[in-house]
């Protein structure tokens, strides 16, 4: 079966890709190619992404993944401007709050697809009878024994 979107063609009978055969940033293993992640940018850029994905709980699509590495760069990058700030160094004022203002907004888009896809939280009937059905069945237990 294939499917066309945007002129794309994409086929639905398609094998799975090994994640031999993906690159590293595809399946997970690195967050950039040659690029040292021992620097204290890079461990803070890793942790802001970790951070970001514990969100979607493991449900990630590679449009997610793209999002949470902008935010994580935007944020990283904002980080750095604002010690700048703090340190008396100049910093281009606008830049700055352009880039906070665009990091909110990709945070808001970010957190919009979390909530979408985290599954309801019961109601308060559903907890009422879910209390009920365990006295139900704690008396059905003191009665036979």
């Amino acid at each position: 079966m294939i499917h066309w979107h945007h002129s794309l063609m994409l086929s639905t009978n398609k094998a799975p890709t090994r994640a031999t055969a993906r690159s590293k940033i595809s399946n997970g293993t690195r967050l950039f190619t040659n690029i040292d992640g021992r620097t204290s940018s890079a461990r803070r850029f890793r942790d802001l992404v970790q951070s970001f994905e514990a969100e979607f709980e493991g449900n990630l699509c590679e449009a997610d993944r793209s999002l949470i590495r902008q935010a994580a760069t935007l944020l990283l990058k904002s980080e750095q401007m604002q010690e700048a700030v703090v340190r008396g160094e100049p910093v281009d004022s606008d830049a700055l709050i352009r880039m906070a203002s665009t990091a909110k907004r990709v945070l808001a888009a970010i957190s919009a697809k979390s909530v979408k896809r985290k599954p309801a939280a019961p109601t308060i009937a559903d907890y009422l009878a879910r209390k009920a059905a365990e006295k139900a069945a704690s008396a059905a237990e003191d009665d036979a024994a």
